[in-house]
């Protein structure tokens, strides 16, 4: 009976959106029609994967990183880009989600990762969105001042919805105390609804905690499994030795 309401769905509807070329194996319609059920093509897949890739909001300079283009060249970062691509392997059989809390120096390949794995995230079916904490910050000020733009609100709205949430160079700058109590929500919300997160930073323990308080440090510590893919710069082939 279902299958009979699922044809006549797809009747009434009729073809999808077109793209380029009308696909042949579904002729429009988003979905294939067999002897037993009905099954999505891979043009509707494909185009619902870029829509969910677009809205998550991935810097340009970053929508060709992935695991596989990933500069392993130190044991730290070939450990890293292990326990990356583990996380993301077992994330769907792991009941509580949790995250990844990359933390290192500059240049070590932390957002790289970050974006990689949210990118192999959404490519498994998730939603996800990319921020970075200085914008995070803007977007949070604007909205008391009501000058958003609708994109900038519709990123808000999405902080706790989305499967995947990176903050991306958390505690580039000291939180302010209304900063702090929206970041923390979130994050707490987050934590709540069983929603994964992911934090990159530059700063030691140390010195992130300063920045942003230790009700937001503790609470990302808390949710998170630290990585570190070392203090070599890979950009400039120096270290970045911080003291810990």
């Amino acid at each position: 009976m279902n299958f009979l309401r699922d044809i006549q769905s797809l009747a009434e509807r009729g073809p999808t959106e077109r793209v380029e070329e009308e696909c042949p194996d579904c002729d429009g319609y988003g979905y294939i029609v067999t002897d037993n059920d009905v099954r999505i093509c891979h043009c509707l897949a494909e185009r619902q994967l870029r829509k969910r890739l677009k809205k998550a909001n991935i810097p340009k300079r970053y929508l060709s990183k992935s695991l596989e283009n990933f500069k392993n060249d130190t044991d730290q970062r070939r450990n890293a880009l292990q326990r990356v691509r583990r996380y993301v392997k077992e994330f769907d059989s792991s009941s509580e989600k949790g995250g990844l809390f990359l933390l290192g120096a500059a240049g070590t390949g932390k957002t790289h990762l970050a974006v990689a794995a949210l990118k192999e995230l959404i490519e498994q079916g998730h939603t996800g969105l990319f921020y970075n904490s200085a914008n995070l910050i803007r977007d949070f000020r604007n909205r008391v001042g009501g000058s958003n733009t609708e994109e900038e609100k519709d990123r808000l709205d999405r902080l706790v919805s989305v499967d995947i949430l990176v903050i991306d160079d958390l505690g580039v700058t000291k939180l302010s105390d209304f900063v702090r109590e929206q970041t923390y929500s979130i994050i707490d919300q987050r934590y709540s609804e069983n929603k994964t997160l992911i934090v990159t930073s530059n700063l030691n323990m140390k010195e992130l905690e300063e920045q942003v308080t230790y009700p937001v440090f503790s609470r990302v510590c808390g949710m998170c499994s630290i990585v570190n893919p070392g203090d070599i710069d890979f950009r400039i082939g120096v270290s970045r030795n911080k003291s810990r």
